[in-house]
């Protein structure tokens, strides 16, 4: 094994407190006189009572603006479950053992050298794209030339790739190699975990032919699931079905998942409506994010009987932050003074004590709850005095009959509009807004189409906007806050941060092996970032609140160990007999069994709670 993967698997061992990575039972092969690493006895991800067949239906906020996974407005996380379910990728990482885990790549070799590494693949001889053809290397080399290609208008995965890797070489129709530009411990995973994989005969095309031939049509991928030409129905579902041709049926890593034959993502544009529709047994599930609704509403009829599961489950999904996100670029919150008034002014307090029931976390720093975050960030906490003393060091020290704050060379007022899109947001918006105004700023709210919304967010033109983000194994600064994206619409760093230092830092954190030193390096990165303000951190918690009609089969822990609610599409099932028992305990009055509503498999609650971090 070499000092990269060993290092790649050490990494996750810290972040996540597991076991000893290093004694993975990794096959070593010798093929064509090369050494090449497998895996063929890691422990299967799904459970062995696990069937095929039957549906399952859950809601999605908003229809799709694109079936691309790349390009304008494919920044969603809908699509990123979508194409983790009809594109395999190269390798997996097992999200208990964090082994790596042959996917369409059966086996690989990892070369370091001072100033660069080189990444082997031999892709398995079985797989296949879900129209049939055979996936070759050639196509993984037109992958990455899809992806390293600017007409795409993926800036941030453009300069990823670019910056990080040579051209690969296709060495025979099963084997491919890249050889990086640098040594970063990431780059492994990046190429083998992350690259979506396509066909070279239809994503070998030029970028804007790609992106107005296939914005609404997918290119075949090469996984368990498809879409079929009555898999869209516009505004109204997207349905993946199972596709019984998959390649990787059989295969130790399907085993025990993917088991359901068609997944309905139904668009609801409003939560209320969606958990009605959840009551109502129109969904299937339901994901709880309102703590309120958690406390007060779900202890209806059906929850009682046993016929809802109420399950609230900790577990070890990166986390990442949230917050309101302030447009540097322009007007107010070009001025550091108004940002910090700004980040004095959002009352999380009254939101925890009203409407959260304290089930949640302050965010202090980009990276919460592990070792990234800095522990020195200042703890922002809703003061209205010290708000308004940064407000008189911007210049505005009067105020106008509403109340609101002028500047006193300009005259103008400090008010601006927050734009979102569900109208479950109001109540909390509503608060903060409330808060803002004691310190004379008026945020006025307006609800607008989330479509819209995306895509005026994408491209700039918003003054404050509240964003939430799914965390990632491994923090990757330069997608989020690298000064080259600045200015560039469609990518991550939305405020228009750019600091040279962090952007040095980057670059240092990327080249070290070593977990303290990488520790180190992203704690500065995040200290100097906060200390800007583009953001007024919110809220976060460790657990997914997941309300399910009893009708499921699921593994003992009921979601994977880093993933979200979303990890349930692959590991639960259903049968037949299932459905009839709770059909039957409806029509009887009778209960069913549920088991326990707290579930905290890798003691994820129970050490928080020792360290006095839980506010429950």
């Amino acid at each position: 094994m070499t000092r990269l993967t060993s290092m790649v698997f050490v990494v996750l061992a810290v972040v996540f407190g597991c076991c000893d990575p290093l004694q993975a039972d990794y096959d070593q092969v010798e093929i064509d006189g090369r050494i090449w690493t497998t895996n063929t006895t890691f422990e299967p991800l799904g459970s062995p009572d696990a069937v095929h067949g039957g549906k399952l239906r859950t809601s999605i906020p908003i229809f799709l603006p694109t079936l691309r996974n790349d390009g304008p407005n494919s920044n969603l996380t809908t699509i990123t479950d979508i194409y983790a379910l009809t594109h395999d990728r190269l390798l997996v990482i097992h999200p208990e053992t964090l082994e790596w885990i042959p996917s369409l790549a059966s086996h690989w070799i990892i070369e370091k050298n001072e100033d660069h590494q080189v990444f082997w693949f031999r892709i398995d001889e079985r797989a296949r794209f879900s129209d049939g053809t055979k996936v070759t290397a050639d196509d993984i080399l037109a992958s990455f030339e899809h992806i390293m290609d600017p007409d795409i208008k993926d800036p941030a995965s453009t300069k990823l790739f670019n910056d990080m890797y040579e051209t690969p070489v296709v060495h025979d129709e099963r084997t491919i190699s890249v050889k990086t530009k640098k040594v970063n411990w990431r780059l492994m995973m990046y190429f083998s975990a992350s690259l979506v994989i396509y066909p070279a005969e239809q994503i070998r095309i030029p970028g804007d032919v790609y992106l107005d031939e296939f914005n609404w049509k997918m290119i075949p991928g090469a996984g368990p699931y498809v879409l079929r030409d009555d898999s869209i129905q516009q505004e109204i579902s997207v349905t993946l079905y199972r596709n019984e041709g998959w390649w990787g049926w059989g295969t130790r890593g399907a085993r025990g998942l993917f088991n359901f034959d068609e997944i309905q993502l139904v668009v609801v544009r409003d939560r209320e409506l969606a958990f009605e529709k959840f009551k109502a047994g129109e969904l299937d599930y339901y994901k709880v994010l309102r703590a309120q609704r958690w406390a007060e509403e779900t202890g209806f009829e059906a929850v009682r009987n046993g016929w809802i599961r109420k399950q609230k489950i900790y577990n070890e999904q990166p986390q990442s932050f949230s917050g309101y996100m302030m447009n540097m670029r322009q007007w107010p919150f070009d001025d550091k003074n108004v940002r910090l008034a700004f980040c004095y002014g959002v009352d999380r307090k009254t939101l925890f004590d009203k409407l959260f029931f304290n089930q949640y976390e302050y965010i202090d720093s980009y990276y919460p709850g592990g070792r990234w975050g800095n522990p020195d960030n200042r703890k922002i906490r809703y003061n209205p005095r010290r708000a308004e003393r940064f407000l008189d060091r911007a210049g505005y020290t009067q105020r106008n009959e509403d109340g609101i704050r002028v500047h006193e060379k300009t005259g103008k007022p400090l008010q601006f509009t927050i734009e979102y899109g569900f109208p479950s947001s109001t109540r909390i918006h509503q608060v903060i807004a409330e808060g803002l105004l004691k310190i004379g700023i008026r945020m006025k709210l307006k609800r607008i189409d989330y479509n819209t919304l995306m895509k005026k967010i994408s491209e700039r033109q918003f003054t404050v906007h509240m964003q939430s983000w799914r965390g990632i194994l491994f923090p990757n600064p330069i997608t989020s806050w690298h000064g080259d994206l600045a200015n560039e619409p469609y990518n991550n760093n939305l405020s228009g941060v750019s600091i040279d230092e962090v952007d040095q830092l980057m670059e240092q954190y990327d080249r070290t092996f070593d977990i303290d030193e990488q520790t180190a390096f992203m704690q500065k990165i995040d200290g100097l970032i906060f200390k800007e303000h583009p953001v007024a951190l919110t809220w976060y918690g460790p657990f997914e609140r997941i309300v399910s009609w009893n009708h499921f089969g699921q593994p003992q822990k009921v979601l994977s160990r880093t993933g979200d609610d979303h990890s349930l599409w692959r590991y639960w099932w259903t049968t037949p007999e299932m459905q009839q028992r709770l059909a039957k305990a409806k029509e009887d009055g009778t209960d069913l069994p549920v088991g326990p509503d707290v579930i905290d498999p890798w003691g994820v609650k129970a050490r928080m709670e020792a360290g006095g971090e839980v506010k429950e």
